[in-house]
């Protein structure tokens, strides 16, 4: 009997051992395996990463008392892998018990924008406010894929994508919908598109481009865009060319309109033409194509290009006898180094045979025609409307224009009529008790009903004076939203 419990307790302290054993060696393998995966990555602190994002990434929220924001990509073939940089801003309520309307901006200029995020104590009124920048965009370190084409197809291109976010029929990069981010409704069928300057007309281009897939992009705001290349690169007058625009240098009653082309017949443009009298046009090596006023076949300015001034006898207004100077977009087109006027000016150069000295980087009549179909609104309302029948148009329109020095403010007026005339339901400016809501004070603003009969001769008396231009294109949203 000794025996057998001797043999007993010997297995028992052998099954110990083992049993020991396979603990200690799971244990360790436990800890082996802990040492070789890689630590779990932090969640993302809000604002910029440290470096460019990789695909499949956000950052955010960012927290604000009446707001947050997320920055994520959305997938677009103009973006290649990257996608677009895009800031959505989530209001904490939505501004409608069944849910929060969307507005995506179309920003303006002639570079692919940025992504400021608003300030601590903006209020996004219930709304969901969604930026993002052009294929080839960058802001610190947030960045989109693709190359920049200058409001071309692929800016089109890219607005359409974010648009199909907008109205909840794609996923961002990391597989989520613009509603994944909240506990409310997004209304989706509720989605408006603020045409910011240049904006607008890429706005333009993508309705004309897409026939199906808009359904729920019910209105735009049209801040001042230049409809029209004649008018993107001023040929009418810049604004900012004014040797003083609080002074009316030419005694019109009228401060800001003293570089304005004295050429420019006030009154005749139609949707894809103005009348200039270009019986005075020459080229000049430094400058380029420019209207010799003065007759002495040269050019007549003051400064270095680009920054020149034609005021030469200091009177604070453009006169007859000075010259005035045609810009040009410089554009990078294919690696070619390209440089573009108006359709309206190079036509002009053509006939009059001053093509026999410029450089070839200047498009030809043809070429510019070509660019500026691709990217201009005004020679695309027939299929904008044919595409997008119901849109709702707010035409924004400001007695002091951001750009144009034209006193008859034609981008305005036709832009305005173009969707009217075509059966849009169109309004110059926004009711004055949202511009009330936006300042909190009194102000005398003139108010138009929709769809006014709006003419060169009556635009003057129907615009803003009221110059804070965010707070009404955040009326304007409101109003329409």
């Amino acid at each position: 009997m000794n025996t057998f419990l001797g043999k007993k307790s010997l297995t028992v302290a052998i099954l110990a051992v083992v049993i020991s054993a396979s603990i200690i060696a799971i244990f360790l393998l436990l800890q082996q395996q802990q040492q070789v995966q890689p630590p779990k990555p932090p969640l993302p602190e809000p604002g910029p990463p440290k470096h460019s994002p990789s695909l499949g990434e956000e950052c955010g929220p960012v927290e604000r008392e009446k707001y947050f924001y997320m920055i994520f990509w959305i997938p677009c073939d103009c973006a290649g892998e990257k996608g677009l940089a895009t800031m959505v801003i989530y209001p904490k309520q939505p501004r409608y018990k069944d849910g929060a309307p969307v507005v995506v901006t179309s920003q303006g200029g002639h570079t692919p924008g940025t992504l400021h995020p608003p300030t601590p104590d903006f209020d996004p009124q219930g709304v969901v406010w969604i930026e993002f920048l052009f294929p080839g965009g960058r802001f610190e370190k947030f960045e989109s894929g693709g190359v920049f084409d200058y409001g071309g197809r692929a800016c089109a291109e890219a607005l359409y994508s974010v648009l199909q976010f907008a109205q909840g029929k794609i996923e961002n990069t990391v597989g989520k919908k613009i509603f994944d981010y909240v506990d409310y409704p997004i209304l989706t069928d509720n989605v408006g598109v603020i045409g910011n300057s240049n904006g607008g007309n890429i706005a333009g281009q993508t309705f004309a481009r897409y026939s199906s897939g808009l359904e729920g992009v019910k209105y735009i705001i049209f801040y001042e865009t230049p409809a029209g290349d004649h008018y993107v690169v001023g040929d009418l007058g810049r604004i900012g060319d004014d040797p003083d625009r609080r002074v009316d240098g030419d005694g019109d009653g009228i401060p800001w309109d003293d570089a304005r082309n004295l050429r420019y017949i006030e009154g005749s443009c139609s949707e894809t033409s103005c009348q200039i009298d270009f019986s005075t046009l020459d080229y000049d090596p430094t400058i380029g194509f420019y209207l010799d006023n003065n007759g002495d076949r040269r050019a007549n300015y003051i400064g270095s290009y680009p920054r020149v001034k034609t005021d030469i006898d200091g009177s604070g207004a453009l006169e007859p006898d000075e010259d005035f100077i045609f810009m040009a977009l410089n554009v990078n087109i294919n690696g070619k180094e390209r440089v573009v006027y108006s359709y309206l000016v190079t036509k002009a150069a053509w006939d009059k045979g001053l093509f026999s000295k410029v450089p070839e980087k200047i498009m030809k009549p043809e070429e510019a025609y070509n660019f500026w179909f691709e990217r201009e609104i005004c020679y695309h309302y027939d299929e904008i409307s044919k595409n997008i029948p119901w849109l709702k148009v707010m035409q924004l329109g400001f007695v002091e224009d951001h750009v144009q020095a034209s006193r008859d403010h034609p981008h305005v007026v036709i832009n305005y009529n173009a969707f009217k005339n075509r059966g849009h339901w169109v309004r110059l400016n926004p009711d004055k008790s949202y511009i009330k809501l936006q300042t909190g004070a009194q102000l005398s603003v003139k108010e138009n009903p929709a769809n006014i009969e709006l003419t060169f001769d009556n635009v003057v008396q129907h615009l803003l004076t009221f110059r804070n231009v965010k707070l009404v294109v955040q009326a304007a949203v409101l109003e329409m939203a």
